[in-house]
Order: C-alpha cells, then structure tokens, then sequence
C-alpha cells in the first residue's frame, strides 16, 4: 500500500491544527513535579546564554531563524526518552525551546505572507480624504473601502492580525487559488511557500512531540464505497488504515472516532487482498470496454 508526499497546503494545516496544543505547553503552569536545579548558578547562566541568543536573532531574517541548526532543531534526532506531549513535565529551560518556537514559527509564516502579499495583493481601496454630506459616490467608496478592508482574503501587515494561525491559512488560500484581491502565484512564489511551510510543520511536531506519527493520503480508493483512505504510520504504534466514509462504508472493521479502521495484522491484510482484488476488476472492465470499442469500430467499417 502506498501513499501520497503531503503538500504544502497540508504542511500548513498541521500548524492550523496543532498550534494550540503548541500554545498549551507554553501557557501551562510548571507542574509541580518540576525542581529547581540543584546549581542555581547553572540555571541562571542557561537562561543568560538563552536572552543573549534571542538578542542575536534580532539581526536574523525570520527564514534563518526557523532553520537554524541547533541542539534542539529539527533535523536533530528525537529523545528516545520523551513521550509525545510531554514537554510540559520537563525542566524549565526546556519550557524555553516551546516559547522559541513559537516564536520562530509565527516570524517565519507572517514574513513570507508579508514577501507574498507584496507580490500579489492589490492596494487596498481607500476612501475620500474629506466626506461630503449628500455625495453618494463617496458613501458607496467609503463602503467599498470597508468591505475590502474586511475581506478575510486580504493579508494585513499591520500588528493588529498577524498571527501565525492566520498567516498559514491566508497562504493556504494562494496555494490553493482562491478568489479575493490576489493575483494567482506562481511557482517560484509556490517553493518559496513550500520551503517554509515544510520548515514550520517539522518544527511544531518536532516541539509537541508528535513527529513520530503522521497520516498519508493512498493512491487507491476505498474497495468497499471508493472514499480516500489515509495510512497512519510513525511513532511507536503500529500501521492503521483509516476510510473517511466512516459508517457509510461498509468495510467489516469497526468504526474508530468516526472513520472505519483497519488496525489489527489480519485486518490489514484483507485490506489489501481487497484493494488487489478491486485493482483486478478494474483492468478487466476496462479490458471489455476496449473490446467493445473496437467490435463497435470494425462494425462501422464493414
């Protein structure tokens, strides 16, 4: 069974999807189970070297900051120790990494919405400078303006609506083309979107412990109703195969949060004696429709 790579669109909704939980370890309060060090010295020379280190990012362009290599990047390997959403039981200086984060993630997305938005965002509509009581032309700019300014597809670069949420979103919406006060982008504007949307992804899973396990759309439907099936893989569970039809599919696995579920060895199994079985009926049919063309084709011509 294979899988479809994720796309920059879905780089971006794990940030959409996951950016609370990111928030979350950042605003839980240190558990109790936490102990100062017993080096205080230690611990204030660690939260020293961490001031200095954001001092020196200022002069970073937040793309650099996302990818910079470091002890916790996210190319470095993953604790063997750590369980997945975990880090809100770890020593405070960890607590640290999650607020960096946050941070580099937020800067890098707002910037290329920022980089982009200057390439394909119209200007927005303004109004007259002075109203004139009575002028229905300027009432209906004045209307206009505030419409346009409204509009959830227009980016802002104002403090006011910057948000690492929103900005994956609002590239979403490009990446995906949808209308609104943007011309389409193109493709070096698309890689440049990539790179940091892959960037981000990696660097709140890697963060909230959940790197380890992700879900890959198949290339082959559903054999028993034709929905998408998605594979889940990673981490220290096994395989599953989800369909997206969920009761409406009459697959003979049980219905897992609302997707049947193929989970054990067995079921998974049948699942792709089914998937082969359906690839075979189809290459038959469409087998006999080529047959029938053609007996239709050399009828014609006698």
């Amino acid at each position: 069974m294979t899988s479809t790579p994720r796309t920059a669109a879905d780089d971006l909704r794990v940030v959409v999807d996951h950016w609370q939980h990111l928030r979350a370890l950042v605003d839980t309060s240190t558990p109790s189970v936490w102990t100062p060090p017993k080096d205080v010295a230690d611990y204030l020379r660690k939260l020293d070297e961490h001031h200095a280190a954001e001092r020196a990012l200022e002069v970073m362009t937040p793309a650099k900051w996302l990818a910079r290599p470091g002890e916790h990047d996210q190319d470095a390997p993953a604790r063997p120790e750590r369980e997945p959403l975990a880090l809100a039981e770890q020593p405070a200086p960890l607590r640290l990494h999650v607020v960096d984060a946050c941070r580099a993630v937020e800067a890098a997305l707002c910037a290329v919405a920022d980089e982009i938005a200057a390439e394909v965002q119209r200007a927005p509509i303004k109004p007259l400078s002075r109203s004139i009581p009575g002028d229905r032309a300027g009432l209906d700019l004045a209307l206009l303006a505030a419409r346009d300014e409204a509009d959830p597809q227009r980016w802002h670069y104002n403090l006011g609506g910057r948000s690492a949420v929103r900005a994956a979103e609002w590239l979403i919406s490009r990446l995906e083309g949808k209308p609104g006060p943007c011309m389409p982008i193109d493709d070096a504007q698309r890689e440049r979107i990539s790179r940091i949307a892959r960037e981000a992804a990696r660097r709140v899973e890697r963060t909230i412990g959940n790197d380890r396990r992700r879900g890959f759309l198949m290339d082959r439907p559903c054999p028993y109703c034709g929905a998408s099936l998605t594979m889940h893989r990673g981490g220290t569970d096994a395989p599953t195969v989800t369909c997206e039809n969920g009761y409406d599919c009459g697959a003979p696995v049980p219905v897992v949060e609302g997707r049947r579920t193929w989970a054990a060895p067995h079921e998974l199994a049948a699942l792709e004696g089914a998937l082969e079985a359906a690839a075979h009926r189809a290459k038959r049919a469409a087998a006999k429709r080529r047959q029938r063309a053609a007996a239709g084709a050399g009828d014609t011509g006698s």
